[in-house]
């Protein structure tokens, strides 16, 4: 099976791959859309791609980018245990002026570096394997935020170790590729939808579905439509199949209820790794 994942090699995402399935091949992609380009056009089998973090919320790109999927689906997830280290050729931190990483690493250490290193310039890449990558070309003024396997690979110095603001760090990721999985008893639904108007309690409307049928929410985000201000996308998990007699009465009634409903797939819940 080939993955493709957003590299080089030594991501948070390729380690995301590796647990998955240790046996597939890893494809090192540029970006999230391209990852999806990939899977929609049978380049590759599955793509696994970053969703939301337990810091710093949803991946927003990523959430934007899976409205364009036309017949790829989510097949599973993985949640991550994200543990960021500061790395470098230097020995010493405080020589360090420049910090480079993917955006959402660097947001996610914020507090360390404004209490300990206060002096240092972020400067955002697209992975934060490809941040260990420049600051090993760049020199001894530059350190990267990234995991210890991307040290290794790359001949870094781990200066600081878990220099993450939360300790409790998870990255949740979902793989997609084509098909649909059968039901596990143990799933998750993952759906987005618009309304034709905004109208007092039509949100409400929408969650009364799930609260009659006594089946929790594992997420819910909005995301603006991008047509006219205060028009939002709404982007719902489930925990059940859409196979489900309970979900299929609820997916119905929310297509009935709203413009347009997105189902991305029903899976299986992710382990933590």
């Amino acid at each position: 099976m080939k993955i493709g994942y957003l590299g080089p090699e030594g991501s948070y995402s390729y380690m995301a791959g590796k647990e998955y399935d240790p046996k597939s091949e890893l494809i090192p992609m540029k970006t999230f859309r391209q990852i999806i380009n990939s899977v929609e056009l049978g380049e590759i089998d599955r793509g696994i791609l970053p969703i939301e973090n337990s810091t710093e919320g949803a991946v927003t790109e990523v959430m934007d980018a899976l409205m364009t999927t036309k017949s790829s689906k989510i097949q599973g997830e993985v949640i991550l245990q994200v543990r960021h280290n500061l790395l470098s050729i230097e020995d010493n931190a405080k020589k360090l002026k420049y910090i480079i990483s993917h955006p959402q690493a660097i947001e996610q250490c914020r507090e360390f570096f404004a209490k300990h290193y206060p002096q240092v310039v972020f400067i955002p890449c697209d992975s934060t394997s490809s941040a260990c990558k420049l600051a090993k070309e760049k020199g001894s003024q530059y350190g990267a935020i990234a995991n210890n396997v991307a040290a290794q690979k790359n001949g870094l110095k781990i200066l600081n170790n878990n220099i993450q603001d939360n300790c409790h760090n998870q990255t949740r990721f979902v793989v997609i590729g084509e098909g649909n999985q059968i039901p596990t008893g143990r799933d998750k639904t993952s759906i987005a939808f618009s309304f034709h108007d905004d109208f007092p309690g039509s949100l409400y409307m929408i969650l009364k579905e799930f609260a009659d049928e006594n089946i929790n929410l594992t997420r819910i985000e909005s995301r603006p439509a991008k047509s006219e201000m205060g028009k939002y996308i709404f982007y719902i998990d489930f925990n059940g199949h859409q196979k489900d007699i309970k979900s299929k009465i609820i997916l119905d009634n929310i297509e009935k209820k709203t413009r347009k409903l997105k189902v991305f797939g029903s899976y299986p819940i992710g382990e933590i790794y």
